[in-house]
């Protein structure tokens, strides 16, 4: 069958014939270069196999980390639980004290006793009660009756023992406070070491020896059609594929004049 009985091939045929070999040379550059750039920019805007942009948003490397179980956020959690149960318990006890503080100044019906004097009053009571629980201890324990009294502990009013209860409760918030402060400072440490691990693969990534050679040959690509042999390195390419074109770009250097110049033990480039 004749080739011109296809209708396609037909045209085809006609609209070369029309053209000038130098058309015909540019139509065919045009295809090969089109070819050339889309391999090597596809190669050096791959993407990292494992590693997304998203994945260097600092916000999800902290969500991450913090919505994952491990030992690491249950101890925060616990913190956070033990913080809220300390915090109420302080509310709680400072209500108390200051409605027992408050009931003192208003014993008896005809006048108010000064808070100071019950206090004073009360310190002596515990005071007295002290002294007799170690005095009787000490003597049953002499006689083989009891064991050792221990030691004589200073007496404390009521008022002195709930503000004692207090700053237990507040020496004891300040040490979570200061524990999950710790916790979390280690954990933004750790969130920024990852922030750098991942900046790290992707930078080793993009500097891969295929990247590097797709950048190399598009260099020579941008120099040689930038220089006075673009136009026999068109011919030269233009009845080549895209593989044929990579291998001669790997043939040959390019001077600083932008001269072409073929490589060691590499045959002569003729162009």
């Amino acid at each position: 069958m004749s080739e011109y009985k296809n209708p396609y091939t037909f045209f085809k045929s006609i609209k070369e014939k029309e053209q000038t070999e130098e058309q015909k040379v540019e139509a065919r550059f045009k295809i090969i270069s089109s070819s050339f750039l889309r391999s090597v920019n596809d190669e050096l805007n791959k993407p990292h196999p494992t590693i997304k942009e998203k994945d260097l948003d600092m916000d999800k490397i902290r969500h991450d980390i913090f919505n994952t179980t491990n030992d690491v956020t249950e101890q925060l959690r616990l913190f956070k639980n033990q913080r809220k149960q300390l915090e109420d318990s302080i509310q709680k006890q400072q209500a108390e004290r200051q409605r027992e503080f408050m009931k003192k100044g208003i014993r008896g019906k005809d006048f108010e006793i000064p808070p100071e004097a019950i206090e004073q009053l009360e310190q002596i009571s515990a005071h007295i009660l002290e002294c007799a629980r170690f005095i009787a201890g000490t003597i049953l324990h002499k006689f083989g009756l009891a064991g050792p009294p221990g030691p004589y502990r200073p007496s404390l009013t009521q008022d002195q023992i709930k503000e004692l209860e207090i700053q237990q409760s507040q020496n004891s918030l300040m040490q979570i406070i200061s524990a999950d402060g710790e916790v979390r400072d280690n954990v933004e440490r750790a969130i920024s070491e990852c922030h750098e691990s991942k900046k790290q693969r992707i930078a080793e990534w993009e500097n891969r020896p295929e990247a590097k050679e797709a950048q190399e040959r598009l260099n020579k690509f941008s120099l040689i059609m930038s220089g006075d042999m673009a136009d026999s390195f068109k011919q030269k390419i233009c009845g080549m594929n895209c593989d044929e074109v990579f291998e001669l770009l790997d043939k040959i250097d390019i001077s600083p004049e932008g001269k072409i110049l073929a490589k060691s033990k590499s045959p002569s480039i003729n162009m």
